[in-house]
């Protein structure tokens, strides 16, 4: 069995990465560039990725290929649709990084509500020292709790988050972008409503067809002025210049 990885340095230091080749002879790149791609998975069987495309072309020029693992949650440079075609199965790692993701939303959302920097060079600097009242009233900033917490994305990640908010004494409502996604304890809002209440969104969604794009420049004109806005999942925020 020949395996091919094609982005090795995307996932850092990996001291059991080794364990792979107890399934057959490994080839390890550290990087490939789209050019490369093709030859270097010509003979191979397993093809493992990061962040390597591999799209239509690719897939169908690869006349060995049995199986590609995506060495992450996101598949969206797979073209899952012409490995399907070819009964090649698609793989990814799930559930690694919950913990983690829901650890940064959390980072972000205090960093840009509670402006720690700000107040810290405040201190260090000295000048809350020479103040004769010994306050500051240059930044305020809101409490979560009462504050409605949307979340678009309610996987594995969105859970926990929303478990989180829920501790922080948020209100917690979701937006299916799939519409399919009912059975949750928490208030499901259509998309109108949910950006037009939502005092904080976390975004969570995979990258799809119904989520490319999702946040334009209209549907950031429906939010709040104090609103705050966390995307942590894919390129869901729209690209264009607004």
């Amino acid at each position: 069995m020949e395996l091919v990885f094609l982005d090795v340095k995307t996932m850092g230091d990996i001291p059991n990465l080794t364990l792979i080749e107890k399934y057959g002879n490994v080839t390890y790149y550290q990087t490939t560039r789209p050019e490369q791609t093709l030859e270097r998975i010509q003979d191979a069987d397993i093809v493992i990725t990061n962040k390597v495309v591999l799209d239509k072309s690719i897939i169908e020029q690869a006349p060995k290929l049995k199986f590609i693992c995506i060495s992450a949650t996101g598949t969206n440079n797979v073209d899952k649709v012409a490995a399907e075609k070819r009964g090649i199965p698609v793989k990814n790692a799930m559930d690694y990084s919950t913990q983690s993701v829901t650890q940064g939303t959390f980072a972000i959302l205090l960093h840009l509500l509670v402006h720690i920097p700000y107040f810290d060079q405040y201190v260090k600097g000295g000048e809350y020292s020479k103040t004769d009242i010994f306050t500051h009233f240059g930044k305020g900033f809101w409490e979560l709790s009462g504050k409605r917490f949307g979340i678009i994305g309610l996987g594995n990640i969105g859970r926990q988050v929303a478990k989180i908010a829920d501790a922080f004494g948020c209100e917690v409502v979701y937006y299916s972008t799939s519409g399919q996604n009912t059975e949750q304890p928490y208030l499901r809002l259509e998309l109108d409503e949910f950006l037009r209440t939502s005092d904080i969104i976390s975004i969570h969604a995979p990258l799809n067809e119904k989520t490319a794009n999702f946040i334009n420049y209209d549907r950031l004109k429906q939010m709040k002025k104090s609103a705050i806005l966390i995307n942590v999942g894919r390129e869901v925020l729209s690209t264009k210049p607004i």
